[in-house]
């Protein structure tokens, strides 16, 4: 039997994982963003865990905020960032701190009541996949 991959190796499938909850993330669909990845989680490496979970609470955040629930979508961004601040900047198969950065932007303007929903509509939050399937974790 083979060796396992190593863990700079991204299973197909976590990738494609990955690509589905980005599309739907980044048309504006986070609830259903949240559930492809969710879909997935049996599949997550151990070292992956809490990345995937804060990438699900992200989701859900953005989910709340597109509700008008700006305390929920403030509270369910601070778990998230809590869980995803250990990784790298390149993680999972995604550009993480591109989407962190986002994140704690939008905690702060949240939290000081200072959101700006129509810049939310018109740029949105993106999650973006790496190219070619690369991960750093």
């Amino acid at each position: 039997m083979p060796d396992p991959p190593p863990p700079t190796a991204e299973p197909a499938h976590l990738r494609a994982a990955v690509i589905a909850a980005a599309q739907e993330f980044n048309a504006g669909r986070y609830f259903e963003a949240h559930e492809k990845l969710e879909e997935h989680l049996d599949d997550v490496p151990d070292e992956l865990w809490e990345l995937f979970i804060g990438l699900i609470q992200i989701a859900v955040g953005y989910h709340k905020v597109s509700q008008g629930l700006l305390s929920a979508a403030a509270a369910m961004f601070e778990k998230a960032l809590l869980k995803v601040e250990a990784f790298p900047p390149q993680a999972g198969g995604i550009n993480l701190e591109g989407l962190r950065a986002r994140v704690r932007e939008d905690v702060e303007a949240l939290r000081q009541r200072r959101f700006d929903t129509p810049r939310f509509t018109r740029d949105p939050p993106r999650l973006q996949p790496l190219p070619g399937g690369s991960r750093r974790s």
